[in-house]
């Protein structure tokens, strides 16, 4: 059982929100709780999203009509959002004008903004190593002779090292993300 701190109903609250069609895709929201479900394992929080920490193009891409579990127990749907220019507008749609409201497990729900974006840091970290790691399976397999094509190891780490190397404060740090993917 995964224990985290049980927040009360009608609190404030910093979550991770992701689709049943891509879950790793996730999205920083600010909510209110508006109820509690104690499960076999795990807590899952009802949430109501009052501020969205993402741009509006990346939203339209990944939250409108995409599945989302958006009641306990139930199935996902994909939310019929209506077309907004702002996340200013659609904020004000989530928090005032919608029933919608998010099942969230408790271990992506938390108290602070400085909590959750910690999470969502180290979660997409995760994810961005997985899939350099799949792009470095995939395009120095035998097999393949696209464009995209490397011959070894060590030239995908070259220009991996061009690619990211002025986003680290020295080389044995580089080196060390080298080495992890």
């Amino acid at each position: 059982m995964i224990k985290s701190e049980i927040l009360d109903k009608r609190s404030i609250c910093h979550a991770l929100i992701s689709s049943t069609r891509n879950p790793e895709i996730i999205i920083p929201v600010k909510a209110v709780i508006d109820d509690v479900f104690f499960d076999e394992n795990i807590p899952t929080y009802i949430l109501r999203i009052i501020k969205v920490y993402d741009n509006i193009h990346f939203l339209k891409e990944f939250l409108y009509n995409t599945p989302y579990l958006t009641n306990h127990k139930g199935k996902s749907k994909p939310l019929k959002i209506p077309k907004f220019n702002t996340t200013a507008e659609l904020e004000t749609w989530f928090s005032q004008k919608t029933s919608y409201r998010f099942c969230v497990e408790s271990n992506f729900v938390v108290k602070t903004k400085i909590e959750m974006l910690d999470l969502f840091h180290r979660i997409q970290e995760y994810i961005i190593y997985k899939e350099l790691r799949s792009i470095k399976r995939s395009i120095m397999r035998s097999s393949y002779n696209g464009p995209l094509k490397v011959n070894s190891k060590i030239d995908y780490n070259e220009r991996i090292k061009r690619a990211f190397g002025d986003k680290f404060k020295n080389i044995e740090d580089l080196n060390s993300f080298i080495d992890s993917i």
